[in-house]
């Protein structure tokens, strides 16, 4: 019977999330190159952790911004990135930020400009390349990745430019609030109830979505969508995709066959250098800032 298909579908994805929650726990506890609880504004309480490789200098770096639909979940339950980046000679900073109901999306943004200009400024001394940093996230973690970068509101307030970033790289993200939410009342049992109070109000999503902000001196643009993505369905990033090709903007768009929207992080964890993990990786070396 069809529900008790999804009731398994629901367990299987319960069940490998607590694997590589455990994994990612244990990583976090162990690793010996990390620093914890770095603050990376004066302005704001959040703070983020630094995962380096174990030796060298000069090692690309991402900056990955956790999702959770803006209302959930902390830094430390994605540790499970940098262990699986890490090892390929990648410096990660993993970002926390306030969450809704205590910020709405746009001071979200402006905090992930900070820890992206905190980045800039700092990385070197955790063997990072301060001119190879690419700013990544998944879910709402790529929305905020997005603005971060593209909103003039956000970055040059903290003395930077969209051209000292080598790359963006999102992963299953909301480009489109207005389209996203058509999508998640058409299904029926909204994901994300707040949205409309987290952007502002239904007049604000323009503004508040990085496809009104493409142009074409942007830095290089790489898009993950899960094919079988049922929270954020894939065209979301294939018409963000389209927008940035339109504007002359360089963007390259990947779709998994088969991957849903947790799923394809799940990937990564699991398997032995995924597809996920190789073209991370192979983004964030070719990355290039001013």
């Amino acid at each position: 019977m069809e529900w008790i298909r999804q009731d398994l579908e629901v367990v299987s994805l319960l069940t490998r999330l607590y694997r590589a929650g455990r994994l990612g726990h244990r990583f976090y506890a162990e690793y010996q190159h990390v620093a914890k609880n770095v603050a990376y504004s004066l302005e704001v309480e959040p703070r983020l952790d630094v995962y380096s490789p174990t030796a060298g200098s000069g090692h690309p770096v991402c900056m990955f911004i956790h999702g959770g639909g803006w209302t959930s979940y902390r830094k430390e339950l994605f540790a499970a990135v940098a262990m699986v980046l890490v090892p390929e000679d990648v410096v990660v900073v993993i970002p926390d930020y306030t969450l809704y109901p205590d910020a709405n999306y746009a001071q979200m943004a402006y905090e992930m400009a900070a820890a992206l200009s905190w980045t800039l400024e700092n990385v070197a001394r955790y063997g990072g390349d301060p001119g190879r940093v690419v700013v990544s996230g998944h879910s709402a973690g790529s929305h905020l990745m997005a603005l971060s970068v593209m909103d003039p509101r956000f970055l040059p307030v903290h003395g930077h430019q969209w051209s000292e970033v080598g790359g963006m790289l999102g992963v299953s993200g909301v480009y489109n609030v207005q389209a996203w939410y058509d999508f998640d009342r058409e299904r029926g049992d909204s994901i994300v109830p707040a949205l409309p109070e987290i952007m502002g109000g239904p007049s604000a999503f323009g503004k508040a979505s990085p496809i009104s902000y493409v142009r074409p001196d942007m830095p290089p643009v790489l898009l993950i969508h899960g094919e079988q993505d049922a929270i954020v369905p894939w065209n979301s990033s294939a018409e963000f995709h389209a927008a940035l090709l339109a504007a002359g903007a360089h963007s390259e768009l990947q779709v998994y066959p088969g991957a849903g929207h947790n799923d394809i992080l799940l990937r990564a964890v699991e398997q032995k250098r995924p597809r996920l993990v190789a073209d991370i990786v192979g983004f964030c070396r070719q990355a290039h800032g001013s």
